[in-house]
């Protein structure tokens, strides 16, 4: 049965040090009252290098191209969705939407890797 190493662990806890780093960052500078830079926005690349490096640790393969893929297709998906119901797409609110989209799919990606990494090595 592998064992939890510090690395392991490192990575699990990875989401929440994003998410606070980014809250603390964007407080520093007053990013939200600024430019309404909220902490997800800055957290998404951290996330994206967290994806990879915890399907790496639990698969022995990176599932970053599958993701990629799959952050596309949302991308798609949403301005279908923009163009239905709205007639037309603001860039602005699309680029938004899309960006905090992707980051509640990366921490959920996230989620559902720490989960598999913990049922294989259990």
């Amino acid at each position: 049965m592998p064992s939890i190493t510090i690395n392991i662990i490192f990575w699990f806890i990875s989401p929440i040090i994003i998410l606070f780093a980014s809250a603390f960052v964007t407080s520093l500078f007053s990013l939200k009252k600024r430019y309404g830079i909220k902490a997800p926005d800055i957290a998404v690349p951290f996330l994206f290098i967290a994806i990879h490096r915890l399907s790496y640790l639990v698969f022995k393969e990176s599932l970053f191209p599958y993701f990629l893929i799959t952050i596309s297709l949302l991308g798609i998906g949403l301005a279908f969705f923009h163009a239905y119901f709205y007639e037309e797409i603001d860039y602005s609110r699309y680029a938004k939407m899309y960006w905090r989209s992707v980051f509640l799919f990366s921490m959920v990606t996230q989620f559902i890797l720490i989960v598999l990494s913990l049922m294989l090595r259990f």
